[in-house]
């Protein structure tokens, strides 16, 4: 009775995974076909024109790669070495390999997308604050050296804790006797990640994790804090305009 009971919940989460891998898959590649057409838009040279923008074409770089990396993960686990097929050896040197690096990427440059949203909210706010003003924090020079500071900063973060690892051999792979294809005794040896420094694994790890979610943390408060100052500081400068727009209507009509 329990067996059969573990059975049917270890199927039905299966289905579940499955299908959220699906939509996952489907939202990236969404998401990757729209970037393009945004990202071409923002290189206009009429459109690099303030740091904003330059801020925007960071963040759109930074999600083009994570959103790749999510295709090519979902493609390659899906389709092909994930597709549990006994005539594919799913541990090969590349395939193992581009996934770490993959990783490595993606925290790299996801972390860097949250980072310079809020950037682009809080140079926003600054510009307004002080319109009227020739600021550097305006210029788009300002908006490239701050995506080439937040990417090496994220970058720094993901190669203390990935850097530890390599790609070892485990064992040996052999394709079933229904495979096509292979001659007799093939075989192909089989890889997986290792971290190289295994007593203290846990320890950077751990360093990795707390530092990962005190900057989630903060972008997470961050980025509302920062949205509704820039609210209020919109409908202050919203109801300026107004008004100087009505003075002006009514010394117009005075002249007349």
């Amino acid at each position: 009775m329990n067996k059969s009971l573990n059975e049917k919940l270890i199927n039905f989460i299966n289905d579940i995974a499955e299908n959220v891998f699906i939509v996952q898959f489907v939202i990236s590649t969404i998401g990757l076909v729209m970037n393009v057409p945004h990202l071409l838009i923002l290189l206009h040279n009429s459109m690099r024109t303030s740091s904003t923008n330059s801020i925007m074409i960071g963040m759109a770089i930074c999600d083009l790669i994570v959103l790749s990396e999510n295709v090519y993960e979902r493609v390659q686990g899906y389709w092909f070495f994930g597709s549990q097929n006994p005539c594919i050896n799913d541990s090969k040197f590349w395939y193992m390999y581009s996934l770490l690096i993959g990783d490595f990427l993606q925290t790299v440059f996801e972390r860097a997308s949250y980072w310079l949203g809020v950037s682009l909210a809080f140079t926003r706010l600054v510009i307004m604050k002080m319109s009227g003003t020739t600021l550097e924090i305006s210029k788009p020079l300002f908006g490239y050296l701050l995506i080439l500071a937040l990417v090496g900063l994220s970058s720094v973060l993901s190669a203390y804790y990935y850097c530890g690892y390599s790609i070892a051999q485990w064992g040996t792979w052999e394709p079933e006797k229904k495979c096509t294809g292979y001659h007799a005794n093939y075989s192909e040896p089989t890889y997986y990640r290792n971290f190289a420094d295994n007593e203290n694994v846990s320890k950077v790890g751990r360093r990795y994790q707390v530092i990962d979610g005190v900057s989630r943390i903060l972008v997470s408060i961050s980025y509302p804090i920062l949205t509704i100052l820039l609210i209020f500081e919109i409908r202050k400068s919203a109801k300026f305009a107004s008004k100087a727009l009505n003075s002006k209507s009514s010394e117009e009509r005075w002249n007349l």
